[in-house]
């Protein structure tokens, strides 16, 4: 009975893989285009947005990239080679080179007697299986409903050849450095290092941290933000506290 299944999964798995090479070299590159045209994005040769990818606007897709299952906001951009499943990524979010998510796990429970997913998963994903139900759960979703396993905040910079483990958030304005291994979350604003990715300090004083996460300068409107950066305001983290702290208090007056 397993055989039989077995076999069921290579027809499909290469019939899948037929359609996939089909699609990918005659219609995606027209797909491409129009996600670049309504976006106003760059898509750079050899990479692929899988289901559920989605560009909010002005976002820049470095060479070979893969994005599966990613919300990619507004301004932020990818580097070349990355590979990134089930992520949220906000606005203005710098990522480099290499960068991928490490996403699954395996049984570290002191009961399974075995590592491989043939003897707790049903799947089959690497081609076979022992078992017909599961008994350990692989994945670790953030947002359950949207599949989302990892969120990176608005305003990040993550440098290259950095592994992201599942269940992570990256909070808004943080830094990791190249080479690091992000296994826990990592702070709003702090500047973290590596393998596993340590705090090494924050950008800014705790007080300006707060103001910043209080009005996220991010979410406003894509022209207010334009007029802020073109008067220079962006070169002095507390004239734009400073200015954005008066917005709020005379919108609510």
């Amino acid at each position: 009975m397993l055989y039989v299944k077995e076999r069921t999964r290579m027809i499909k798995r290469k019939l899948e893989e037929i359609g996939s090479a089909l699609y990918r070299n005659i219609c995606y590159p027209f797909v491409r285009m129009g996600v670049e045209s309504r976006t106003r994005s760059i898509i750079r040769q050899g990479s692929y947005l899988d289901k559920g990818s989605v560009l909010e606007g002005r976002n820049y897709i470095g060479r070979n990239v893969r994005l599966s299952n990613v919300r990619v906001g507004y301004g932020s951009y990818v580097n070349n080679g990355c590979d990134i499943s089930n992520v949220r990524i906000g606005r203005f979010t710098s990522i480099g080179s290499r960068v991928t998510t490490e996403l699954g796990s395996h049984p570290l429970d002191g009961r399974h007697a075995a590592l491989h997913p043939a003897f707790y998963s049903s799947a089959g994903a690497l081609g076979f299986t022992f078992v017909n139900k599961d008994s350990y759960d692989e994945l670790k979703y953030l947002d359950e409903k949207a599949h989302i396993q990892v969120i990176i905040g608005s305003d990040v910079w993550i440098g290259n050849n950095v592994s992201i483990i599942e269940g992570v958030t990256i909070g808004d304005g943080a830094v990791v450095a190249a080479g690091s291994l992000v296994n826990k979350d990592v702070e709003p604003y702090g500047i973290y290092a590596g393998v596993p990715a340590k705090k090494i300090r924050s950008r800014f004083p705790e007080d300006t941290v707060k103001t910043l996460l209080d009005k996220p300068w991010w979410n406003l409107p894509v022209k207010e933000i334009r007029k802020l950066a073109e008067a220079g305001e962006f070169d002095d983290v507390g004239v734009l506290t400073g200015n954005l702290t008066k917005k709020v208090k005379n919108d609510n007056e």
